[in-house]
């Protein structure tokens, strides 16, 4: 035996140096966790902790090169444990009865203190008698009987994160090991595991122990990621977990890249050192594409001395003619003589998803729904007043293949001071929060701004709004002329925006004003009796009207104007004055006290203008008796205006 090779094992915090019954096989040459020389695919841990009296499995699985698996099918393993309690200065045999041939070994400690063991795992058959056997050395484990020390924290690790799902094929690499690491490092008490998901991957039995072993198992065609759960019971009752993740497919991802980006598949599986001396056959690895219609095209394929190079493809820059292709590697080892003999290993179909730029068209509407001005379409309204009703709707259309937007809002410039009373986004209400009131300076609009505009390319496709307002306001005559548009980010992260159909608003105030001056018909003297006096200058025509008329409605009807004297004219004492208005017309006069008086009538559609006379027209004073008594005199006119059919 050779005990040149030491090994370090840390034993109650002090390092011995333990000399090995046999030097252990190097690590292995793995390339997608296919084994290309022999060892172990999981070594004994270098350390064990436990307790007197309480059993601890040293699990281990010795792996052969797919090599000698391909060459040697009828060969089994057989397993011899040995032991030393002296760091290596004397090696004995553990016998059956032991478990020294488990490749799961049991070792309940009967006193504190140390014992290491190392691992011959031998290949033979009984054809081939056990002189032709091949041996496989593990690491020196040690396995350390204390007294009780509890974690406070622990790690949960696997070998691997990805297992395969092509069952029994030898070249898929479907199982890894689940480590636990404590804290403290030498914490003894028991750990179990548990996975959620069982149907995709679950834990082997251990046919040698009973329960489970530490190795998990992706199921075949099972496809799905698995949550383990590691538990530390401490000797004191307390517990300390950690949970971890395994993925379980065919081997490959789906991928998905913008438009003229290169998607790059990669097959899972570790792949770890160099030396390569024992291969004995040769590897390729071959790349297809698959169209949409399921024909397939091999797109790269290596030789036997680069297939390193081709563990991963990149595929040409992506048009839309890519979307929905799929792609698919397959790994061949050729060996035997002339390397004639071949076994393959097919990874699933990887879908390819190419995301389009988005085109995103806007056909936007507006309406009054309180009135209908002259000229009005679905792009422009006439006559709006405070208080209309107007509704905007849009349908938003993403047009192209598989066009993306993200974070996407549609905005419209409304009047300011405009009252949004709902907006709903594809037949559903928004709450508030959903839309916000933007102040735009520049344009002097507030601008709704409406979120949730989002496409993703393949379900959501089509948007539609609809925003309900009130008018608010306005002064005067004025007009709005804006444009609603969309914008977001594409799936590049690109900032995008699509204008939608500019529209027209003008607005009015609906109404019918009147504004009447106090006519004053200066000085007169007791002797002006049977006299006509007239209003002043400012109030006949061309300098200025009676009764300033701002006719703004948006219905016009017919309409007629009255006016009357409601008393005769009297001066601050009480005193009345002997006289009257009178509306004098082409030299004919009508005398207007206490009778309602017909002044000017205009059919519907027709404004109503300013009431105004010249000089000789209109109302003039008649005064008819003499003045008696001095003062200013005054009297009250009535003016009405009525609608007519």
């Amino acid at each position: 035996m050779n005990n040149n090779d030491l090994n370090e094992v840390h034993a109650d915090d002090e390092e011995v140096v333990v000399k090995p019954m046999e030097k252990p096989n190097r690590d292995v040459v793995k390339i997608l966790g296919i084994w290309l020389t022999n060892g172990y695919s999981l070594q004994p841990e270098s350390d064990y902790y436990t307790q007197v009296g309480q059993t601890v499995i040293v699990r281990t699985s010795a792996g052969r090169s797919v090599w000698s698996v391909l060459t040697g099918l009828l060969d089994s393993p057989h397993y011899r444990w040995y032991k030393t309690t002296d760091a290596g200065e004397t090696w004995s045999e553990v016998p059956e009865s032991e478990g020294g041939y488990r490749m799961n070994f049991p070792v309940t400690p009967k006193e504190i203190g140390t014992t290491w063991y190392q691992l011959d795992t031998q290949y033979w058959n009984y054809l081939t008698g056990w002189l032709a056997k091949t041996h496989i050395y593990s690491q020196v484990t040690a396995v350390h009987a204390k007294e009780p020390v509890n974690a406070t924290n622990l790690t949960i690790t696997t070998d691997d994160d990805y297992l395969y799902n092509l069952g029994d094929n030898i070249l898929a690499n479907n199982n890894t090991y689940v480590h636990a690491h404590p804290i403290p490092t030498d914490a003894n008490g028991r750990v179990t595991y548990t996975v959620d998901k069982p149907e995709i991957a679950d834990f082997s039995d251990d046919t040698e122990n009973g329960g489970k072993t530490t190795q998990l198992i992706a199921k075949d065609g099972a496809v799905g990621t698995v949550t383990i759960t590691g538990t530390m019971q401490n000797p004191n009752g307390s517990t300390v977990s950690d949970k971890t993740i395994v993925r379980v497919g065919g081997g490959l991802d789906d991928q998905t890249v913008n438009i003229g980006e290169t998607a790059t598949y990669t097959m899972h599986g570790d792949t770890v050192g160099d030396d390569e001396s024992e291969n004995k056959g040769k590897i390729t690895i071959e790349w297809f594409k698959y169209d949409k219609k399921g024909k397939s095209t091999s797109v790269a394929k290596s030789t036997s001395s680069n297939y390193k190079d081709y563990i991963s493809y990149t595929t040409p820059p992506t048009t839309m003619d890519d979307d929905g292709t799929k792609y698919q590697a397959k790994i061949t080892f050729k060996y035997g003589t002339l390397n004639l003999q071949s076994k393959t290993m097919t990874t699933n179909q990887a879908n390819l998803t190419v995301i389009n730029k988005p085109d995103i068209t806007v056909d936007n509407t507006v309406t009054d729904d309180t009135y209908v001005g002259n000229g009005n379409d679905e792009h422009t309204l006439n006559d709006v007043s405070n208080d209309d009703v107007i509704t905007y709707n849009a349908t938003l259309t993403e047009n192209s293949d598989r066009g993306v937007l993200k974070n996407g809002y549609y905005v419209i410039p409304l009047h300011r001071d405009t009252k949004v009373n709902t907006v709903k986004l594809d037949e559903t209400v928004l709450d508030s929060s959903k839309y916000s009131i933007v102040s735009n300076s520049e344009a002097g609009t507030d601008d709704l701004v409406i979120s949730g505009m989002n496409f993703d390319g393949v379900d959501v496709r089509v948007h539609k709004v609809e925003v309900k307002t009130t008018v608010a306001g306005i002064t005067g005559e004025e007009s709005l002329t804006y444009t609603p548009y969309i914008y977001g980010n594409a799936n590049d992260n690109e900032v995008y925006m699509s204008k939608g159909i500019t529209e027209q608003i003008s607005y009015t105030l609906d109404g019918f004003s009147v504004s009447i001056d106090n006519l004053n018909y200066g000085s007169v003297n007791p002797l002006d009796v049977q006299s006509l006096h007239y209003r002043e200058d400012k109030h006949n025509l061309p300098n200025g009207n009676v009764v300033e008329i701002d006719d703004r409605r948006r219905d016009k009807l017919g309409k007629k104007a009255f006016v009357s004297q409601d008393k005769l004219f009297e001066n601050e004492n009480g005193d009345q004055l002997g006289s009257s208005i009178r509306h004098y017309e082409n030299g004919s006069y009508v005398n207007i006290l206490n009778n309602k008086t017909f002044l000017k009538e205009t059919q519907a559609g027709e404004s109503f203008d300013s009431i105004g006379w010249g000089k000789e027209d209109g109302l003039l004073l008649y005064l008819g008796d003499a003045i008696l008594k001095q003062g200013t005199y005054n009297t009250t006119l009535t003016w009405v205006f009525e609608d007519t059919p």
